[in-house]
C-alpha cells in the first residue's frame, strides 16, 4: 500500500473531480490527504470526505490587474517552500493534482522532492496551471482524446458514484414538462436575469427549477428557486430538459445521465474559453444544443421546445474511470518508490 496526496481547489471543477476519486484510491492506498488553501472549498470538501487536510497557501494570477502580478514569483516561491515542509512530514509516494492555482505550490514542491506527480485536466484545452504541471509529471491524464499535453492518457473525467444511485426526483405537478436550470458556482448572475426577464413566458409552459446562488428569488407561479442544492443529481433526473452552464464537471454528468441540455457557456472575458470549447464540443457531437444569454433571453421557449425534441445524448461513459485513474496513481507510486531506492543505492555505492 502507498500514500497518495490529492490536490486542487478554489471552485467545484479543481475539487469535486478529487472527490469523486477517493473510493477507488481507498481500496489502493492505505493513506490519503489533500492539500488546498486553509479556509478554502477544498478544506470543507475534504473533510466531508473524511480525509486529512494539509494546508498550504497559494498565490492566484491577476488576469485583469496584471501589474499585481509581479509580486507572484516571489510569493510563489514563498508557497512551495511551505508545501515542501508539508511534503516532507507525511512522505507520499505520489501527488495527484487537480489543476489550478491552488495545486501549483504542492505540484513544484513534489518535483522538487523527486515525488512523482499525475495532473487531471477536465477541460478540452490544459489551464495555466496544468500547461506548467504537464511539462514535468509522469503523466496527464485527459477527459477528451483531441486534449494535447506531453504524457497525455485519455482516460475520462471522475464523477461522483452517487450519479449512478437510485434517485428521488422532486414532487412536482407532472402536468407540464419540468424545466431545471443550473448557473454552478460561478458566472450565474447574466444567466439569472436572462431566465428572470423571462418567467411569464417560461412558467406558462414548465416547471422551472432554478438554482439561482441568491437566497431572495422572485415569487411566480410554477417557479421554484432554489439558493444552493444538496441532492443536485435528484433534480437531473427529474428535469425532462436542463439549462446549464459548460464546466467541465456538470457537462459531464448531465451527459453521463442522459440528459437534454441547452449549454449556456460563460463567455471568454468571464473566462479563459473552455466553456465555450467545452459546449461546442457537445454540440459538435450532437448530445446537447449551445447558446449564449442573448440568444436565451431573446428566445427562451422556442430553445426549450427544440430541446425538448431531441433524442437524448447518445452518451457512454466509463464508469470504470475513477478505478483507472486511481490504478495509474498507484503505478507511478511504485515506479518512484524503486527509483528512489535505486537513487540510495547508487548514493551508498559512490560513498
Amino acid at each position: 500500500m502507498a500514500t497518495i496526496v490529492l490536490t486542487g481547489g478554489g471552485t467545484g471543477g479543481h475539487i469535486m473531480p478529487n472527490i469523486a476519486l477517493i473510493p477507488a484510491l481507498r481500496e489502493l492506498f492505505d493513506k490519503i490527504y489533500y492539500a488546498g488553501v486553509r479556509g478554502g472549498r477544498e478544506e470543507a470538501a475534504a473533510k466531508k470526505a473524511g480525509v486529512p487536510f494539509i494546508a498550504v497557501p497559494a498565490v492566484k494570477l491577476e488576469r485583469q490587474k496584471v501589474w499585481k502580478n509581479a509580486l507572484v514569483p516571489a510569493r510563489l516561491a514563498a508557497c512551495v517552500s511551505k508545501a515542501k515542509a508539508a511534503l516532507r512530514e507525511i512522505e507520499p509516494d505520489v501527488v495527484l493534482s487537480k489543476g489550478g492555482f491552488v495545486s501549483l505550490p504542492c505540484a513544484l514542491a513534489a518535483k522538487q522532492l523527486g515525488i512523482p506527480v499525475i495532473t487531471h485536466e477536465s477541460d478540452i484545452s490544459l489551464g495555466l496551471a496544468n500547461k506548467l504541471i504537464s511539462r514535468f509529471s509522469y503523466a496527464t491524464v485527459t477527459s477528451f482524446p483531441q486534449t494535447r499535453a506531453k504524457g497525455a492518457v485519455c482516460l475520462g473525467n471522475p464523477l461522483r458514484r452517487e450519479l449512478f444511485a437510485p434517485h428521488r426526483p422532486p414532487a412536482l405537478p407532472k402536468n407540464r414538462p419540468i424545466l431545471l436550470i443550473v448557473g454552478g458556482s460561478c458566472g450565474a448572475q447574466s444567466l439569472n436575469q436572462a431566465v428572470f426577464r423571462n418567467l411569464d413566458e417560461l412558467c406558462a409552459c414548465y416547471n422551472v427549477v432554478h438554482i439561482t446562488g441568491k437566497k431572495e428569488n422572485p415569487v411566480h407561479a410554477n417557479y421554484y428557486p432554489l439558493a444552493y442544492a444538496e441532492n443536485i443529481f435528484d433534480l437531473y433526473a427529474g428535469a425532462d430538459v436542463v439549462i446549464s452552464r459548460c464546466g467541465a464537471n456538470a457537462a459531464g454528468e448531465l451527459m453521463a445521465m442522459h440528459k437534454k441540455v441547452i449549454f449556456v457557456p460563460l463567455n471568454n472575458r468571464a473566462s479563459r474559453g473552455d466553456q465555450r470549447e467545452n459546449a461546442a464540443y457537445y454540440a459538435k457531437m450532437e448530445c446537447a444544443a449551445m447558446c449564449d444569454e442573448k440568444e436565451l433571453s431573446a428566445h427562451p421557449v422556442r430553445l426549450v421546445e427544440q430541446a425538448l425534441r431531441r433524442q437524448p445524448p447518445a452518451y457512454t461513459y466509463d464508469r470504470d474511470t475513477d478505478k483507472k485513474i486511481a490504478q495509474l496513481c498507484l503505478k507511478a507510486a511504485r515506479e518512484g518508490k524503486k527509483r528512489g531506492k535505486q537513487t540510495f543505492r547508487n548514493k551508498q555505492n559512490q560513498q
